[in-house]
């Protein structure tokens, strides 16, 4: 071990005496040591370090040795991650909780510039940390149910390593939990998987409690579980000496899928056992039981332990042991006294939380009303509830063509349907191949793969008969011009792989799945919004999902240097349009004086339903010729399965009459992206106080003249990096006293906000000639990034000042013409009511000095906060009261005999007119 020598600090007896001490502590090599020792003097240097210095050096140590892979001494084929250091040890020395120490190297990745390698670690970390606490927090009651809990007299004294552990209740707590952890440990695919995690505890318990029956310890069971057999208490209750399974009764009582729970226990827990068995790391016999009989139970406790401690310190992951601690609430960071039930909790209510996901600022228009409100929702209930949803939604469905849809397909070609069927087999086998392809047991893998790629293809199918039902409707459009699209049937597909993967919480994260089909993003904006229209059952959750996936598809992957968007922009002449252009409700006269405050566009995506699918994935559009046409288009935006006779090189075009506006899938693509901006834009002005519709207006002519007329500035950037700049300087032009911080602190809050987004701005942008030659590595050496600020004062301000200038408060120009502002969707519905609740006739509304839409004699009963007086509120009480009331909780007394009917009481007379009158005023609202 070594440490760092002639490094000069201010503070050094404090700093370098604790330093030392850590070192010691964790037998801290030489080199490892001095690059944490220069590293922390390199941030102590540029930034101010809050709170205790032991904690940045924890941070320091971790990121030194993880940055270090070596390997064992006589193994070549065998890695070591984290330099042998425990990371729990490292944060017992500096006295740091877990969730404290992720959020300080969150951020220390961003002062010391972090490789995004290593940013992938810590994120791993931090899920991984918090798939284990929601799932050790479903452990504890299943444990309890099955188990006597007791807690017997070895809880309180620390065995020695030499004496001999009897299999008491809380030891077979531990040795559970402890080879679950080993069982996760040997298959990193799962670590991260919130399902699959938790089918591996179910079948961990269903092993330990056959274990238990076959060594025969009664006294450790609970004899009220309902898993017992069925003649346990009897005498004539024989000793079983073969395993038997309690999958399906743990899935039905504890929210599991019994498929999938069997395929875990199968495949990946029962060969892990007999691996560890097989190598003499466990004692058990040929059938792998006797894990727990007394002779064999002192080994296995202390082998798993063993084996388990290993593992932590090669790949320098956090020990989740931590969990059985007596401290756990201390070492995790937990409130204090707080039971372990309750650890969720602490990561529900962070920001980043990994399992309830805020809503993207544009998709409150998709989304209906939230019907489970109760505390009893959990992680795993919820994936599991959304898994049941799916299943339900393809059931009576069948992975191939429908009779109508095959009818269908006939009708327009004899061979279409094998095309068809041709192109979703090829995109299955290349889904498996990368599915199998994360881990080495790559077999044991193809089952899920193949299950997964089932539920897919049903549900193309059904998605697809439902699209081409409602498009043949209207005989105006022609479906085969939508048939006939490779790409439709391309993203649609893939968008049903999303959604499957999504919903089993897969660590493939969109997108994964656009990868493993070799499918470009920008194609995928054109399907999400049609699957929400054509899927009414999603669950909310999955339309929250695809809302953020085009999202980041709108604001940053489609305008990669790869991306078709280019080419298309190429053969418009580089002409993008302006907003007014595609809005789907035109304002009069197009872009409007800065006199004229009031112009917006509506913009309302369910507005015109009457559109053909098929203009989506047509470009340009029909009648229109923005872009000349060929047979094939380089971007695959009219490939076909067979040939369609007409008179247009051989594609067949629509001769129908949607919308006012054909835009083709450019100009969705625009109308999408300026919606996106829109919405984001006047979040941050409603956040940073900026109410002036004027000056809102100057912001946003200044961001379409960017988009317009420079456009290779969005080239391999984001969005919201433009959109920041842009605010910043026209507040600078108009003396506006606003600072970049400012705006950047509002930035965070808003859901899709990111640390990279402001932090690592591309200023050199890469040569698409050489995206599909180089790795991401390389092209990251060759990159030049800088932070937002810095961008801003070296590229954007010298292109963009001197359009800036034109909205100056000393400008001359009283000509000046500003575009009209986009109205979001909070101002379109304002000051219309909402009814809060199904079941209870009441509605809320924006306060606004306006008079009422409901025209009654009779004086409508309402509660303004902080204006009207307590009694009108609880009068609205009453009759939330009187509704709530006449269901009857079943909890609610006990009877052992028949209950007795109990006669209501009458309410009161004002309460009925009260009521009367709140049914009136829904009538209206109904009406109206």
């Amino acid at each position: 071990m070594g440490v760092p020598v002639g490094t000069n600090v201010l503070d050094e007896d404090i700093y370098n005496s604790k330093f030392l001490d850590l070192c010691k502590g964790l037998n801290l090599d030489k080199n490892a040591a001095s690059r944490a020792w220069e590293t922390y003097l390199a941030v102590k240097e540029n930034y101010s370090l809050d709170g205790d210095p032991s904690h940045w050096l924890a941070c320091a140590i971790y990121v030194a040795c993880r940055n270090v892979t070596e390997h064992t001494v006589g193994d070549s084929e065998t890695l070591i991650e984290g330099n042998l250091v425990s990371l729990t040890r490292l944060l017992r020395l500096c006295n740091i909780s877990l969730i404290h120490f992720i959020g300080k190297s969150k951020k220390w990745a961003d002062m010391i510039n972090m490789p995004p390698e290593l940013r992938r670690k810590i994120d791993k970390l931090e899920k991984n940390f918090a798939v284990s606490m929601v799932i050790f927090k479903k452990f504890q009651p299943i444990f309890a149910a099955m188990f006597n809990n007791a807690k017997d007299e070895q809880t309180k004294t620390r065995c020695s390593k030499k004496q001999k552990v009897t299999c008491s209740a809380s030891k077979l707590f531990e040795f559970c939990w402890t080879l679950f952890v080993v069982a996760k440990s040997e298959f990193p695919d799962l670590s991260e998987n919130l399902v699959n995690s938790y089918h591996l505890l179910l079948a961990c318990c269903d092993y330990v409690y056959t274990n238990i029956l076959i060594a025969d310890l009664r006294d450790l069971l609970n004899k009220s579980f309902g898993g017992l057999p069925h003649d346990f208490e009897s005498t004539s209750y024989v000793l079983r000496s073969k395993p038997i399974c309690i999958i399906d009764y743990l899935c039905q009582q504890y929210d599991g899928i019994t498929t999938d729970a069997k395929v875990i226990k199968e495949y990946f827990w029962k060969t892990n056992l007999k691996k560890l068995i097989e190598r003499k790391v466990l004692k058990g016999d040929s059938e792998l039981n006797l894990l727990l009989d007394v002779v064999n139970f002192d080994f296995n406790y202390k082998a798993i332990n063993k084996r388990y401690e290993q593992y932590v310190l090669s790949v320098g992951e956090f020990d989740e042991r931590i969990f059985l601690s007596e401290n756990a609430n201390i070492e995790i960071g937990a409130s204090n006294e707080c039971t372990t039930e309750d650890l969720a909790k602490e990561m529900k209510n962070k920001k980043n939380n990994l399992f309830n996901q805020q809503t993207p600022l544009t998709g409150r228009n998709h989304l209906k009303p939230k019907i489970d409100l109760s505390d009893e929702s959990t992680p795993v209930k919820n994936a599991s509830e959304m898994v049941f949803k799916i299943q339900s939604i393809l059931a009576d469905c069948s992975p191939y063509p429908s009779e109508k849809l095959y009818t269908l397909l006939k009708s327009c070609s004899a061979t279409l349907q094998s095309e068809i069927e041709n192109l979703i087999n090829m995109l299955g086998i290349k889904f498996c191949s990368q599915y199998c392809q994360v881990d080495h047991n790559s077999a044991l893998h193809n089952d899920f793969a193949e299950k997964r790629l089932v539920m897919a293809k049903t549900w193309f199918y059904k998605l697809f008969e439902n699209i081409i039902a409602k498009e043949a409707k209207n005989p105006k459009y022609d479906i085969k011009n939508l048939i006939c699209h490779a790409v439709f049937h391309e993203t649609l597909f893939a968008c049903c792989l999303e959604m499957v993967i999504f919903a089993y919480n897969s660590q493939r994260a969109f997108p994964w799945v656009l990868n493993a089909l070799q499918i470009h993003p920008y194609h995928f904006y054109k399907v999400i919004e049609v699957i929400v229209r054509v899927e009414d059952k999603l669950p909310r959750d999955m339309i929250k999902h695809l809302n953020r996936v085009e999202e980041q598809v709108l604001d940053s992957l489609s305008w990669q240097s790869e991306s078709p968007l280019w080419d298309l922009i190429n053969r418009n002449n580089k002409l993008i349009p302006h907003y007014d252009e595609i809005a789907l409700v035109s304002v009069a006269g197009g872009a409007a004086p800065v006199s004229n405050l009031n112009h917006k566009i509506e913009n309302n995506r369910f507005a015109h339903k009457d559109s053909p699918v098929s203009d989506r994935f047509i470009s340009p559009a029909p009648g229109q010729p923005n872009i000349k046409m060929g047979k094939q288009i380089a971007v695959n935006e009219n490939r076909q399965y067979f040939s369609v006779t007409s008179k247009n090189n051989g594609v067949s075009l629509p001769t129908v009459t949607g919308p006012l506006k054909k835009i083709g899938t450019l100009g969705l693509f625009f109308r999408k992206f300026y919606n996106l901006a829109s919405v984001r834009m006047q979040d941050l002005c409603y956040q940073l106080s900026i109410n002036d519709e004027d000056l809102m207006r100057k912001i946003w002519t200044c961001f379409e003249h960017v988009i317009i007329e420079h456009t290779d500035m969005m080239r391999d950037r984001h969005l919201d990096q433009i959109l920041m700049c842009t605010i910043y300087i026209i507040c600078r032009v108009v003396n506006l006293n606003l600072s970049f911080q400012a705006i950047m602190k509002c930035y965070r809050t808003q859901p899709q906000s990111a640390s990279h987004i402001y932090r690592s701005v591309l200023i050199t942008s890469r040569n698409p000639s050489q995206e599909h030659t180089e790795n991401e590595g390389a092209r990251r050496d060759t990159e030049q990034r800088i932070d937002l600020i810095k961008f801003y004062n070296t590229i954007f301000v010298q292109i963009v000042r001197d359009n800036a200038l034109k909205y100056s408060t000393n400008s001359s120009n009283d000509n000046l013409t500003l575009s009209p502002l986009p109205a979001t969707k909070t101002q379109l519905q304002s000051p219309t009511t909402r009814r809060v609740n199904d079941r209870l006739p009441i509605f809320i509304r924006k306060l606004e000095a306006q008079a009422s839409p409901i025209k009654s004699p009779i004086r409508p009963l309402s509660y303004c906060i902080n204006q009207s007086p307590k009694k009108d509120l609880e009068n609205i009480n009453m009759i939330t009261m009187r509704a709530i009331a006449k269901k009857r909780n079943i909890t609610d007394g006990h009877h052992d005999g028949p209950i007795a009917k109990q006669k209501t009481p009458s309410p009161p007379v004002i309460t009925k007119r009260l009521q009367g009158l709140l049914e009136e005023r829904m009538e209206h609202n109904t009406d109206k």
